[in-house]
């Protein structure tokens, strides 16, 4: 064979390879759940039913006496518990009580739907979920969910603690829907579409792993949210954050994932207000003790000790104060203190 021959033969055989791949690739992303289902046993409407009690404690009705193919997969993957579901022509109504081993009071719910239409109401809220659509709820408050025909969905247990340990609980009581326009939320969907057709025959150390990496992903969700009602609007959290931080002038520990942790949001979260606002956790913080400590030392006594202002307005050192005062006001605290005391005694010498 010669050489131009084996070449125009290497790049068709290796471009049609590239492409049954992605093709591949791509019916996974879009029959996720079907290819969890793969292989598992049909059980009765009557088992259906029992099943979702228990598990789910919701009580099952269906839509008329259509004949479908009841099937359902669940497996673990470290904290995570996955069950893939067709949940064509049914709705599921929420029954009182915390569930097998108090479930509903250690998760949350994230549903990602593959196909048809699933329709969630929860406190007078109603949202429908497309194919690849995502939520988030909490199922320890009643809600009722219907699906239309051809319905199929992955639902995904999350831990509370987990996400309490790393300060993204949501503590908004709503239904939450990440931007599914984010590319961030996209990039998530598709790795979570891969655990669901690949999961349950995924190693322990695998599962572990993928849940420990989606956990401290989940950040991208909570930055994403685009719930018809948010808890509060950007600059009402910026402003309840810069009040926060005003209170706190003088803690010398104070950073930006300790007012991220005192509000309730994530690192990220906080860093993305401030960038709104054009500037900076650190940055604000620092003009903020600044200023303050240019106020004492306008408005302060003759004996005021530049240490204690240093002290007072969170600086570690007063030689650090001196050097970070400098630059922002062009002349040092000693300086101004001195300045401030001469137009003080000259005003008294005109009385």
């Amino acid at each position: 064979m010669a050489k131009e021959e084996w070449n125009d033969f290497r790049a068709k055989t290796f471009t049609h390879y590239s492409t049954r791949q992605k093709s591949k690739l791509l019916l996974v992303m879009i029959h996720f759940v079907k290819r969890a289902l793969e292989n598992k046993p049909e059980i009765s409407k009557e088992e259906w039913s029992e099943l979702v009690g228990r598990s789910w404690s919701m009580e099952c009705e269906f839509d008329g006496e259509i004949e479908r193919e009841l099937r359902t997969a669940s497996w673990s993957m470290g904290d995570l518990r996955f069950d893939a579901l067709d949940l064509s022509r049914q709705q599921w109504k929420w029954q009182p009580g915390s569930g097998v081993d108090d479930w509903r009071k250690h998760t949350l719910l994230l549903f990602m739907s593959e196909s048809g239409l699933l329709q969630i109401e929860q406190q007078g809220e109603v949202i429908e979920l497309e194919a690849q659509g995502l939520l988030i709820l909490d199922a320890n408050i009643e809600y009722t969910q219907t699906s239309g025909p051809d319905t199929r969905a992955v639902i995904i247990r999350l831990p509370r603690s987990a996400l309490e340990g790393k300060g993204k609980l949501l503590s908004s009581r709503e239904i939450l829907t990440p931007d599914p326009s984010s590319p961030d939320v996209a990039l998530l969907m598709s790795w979570l579409a891969g655990a669901t057709a690949y999961g349950e025959q995924c190693s322990s150390y695998g599962g572990r792993m993928f849940a420990e990496h989606f956990i401290d992903l989940l950040e991208i969700l909570t930055d994403s949210l685009t719930a018809s009602k948010r808890l509060m609007r950007s600059h009402d959290r910026l402003r309840k954050v810069k009040r926060f931080i005003a209170r706190n002038l003088g803690n010398e520990d104070i950073d930006p994932d300790s007012v991220a942790s005192a509000m309730g949001m994530s690192a990220r979260q906080l860093m993305r207000l401030f960038e709104q606002d054009g500037s900076s956790v650190m940055r604000y913080l620092l003009q903020q003790r600044l200023e303050k400590a240019k106020g004492m030392l306008i408005h302060g006594g003759d004996d005021l000790r530049i240490g204690d202002v240093a002290w007072q307005c969170g600086f570690v050192s007063a030689s650090h104060f001196s050097r970070a005062f400098k630059r922002q006001f062009g002349e040092s605290p000693t300086d101004l203190q001195r300045s401030v005391r001469e137009k003080r005694t000259t005003k008294q010498s005109f009385r």
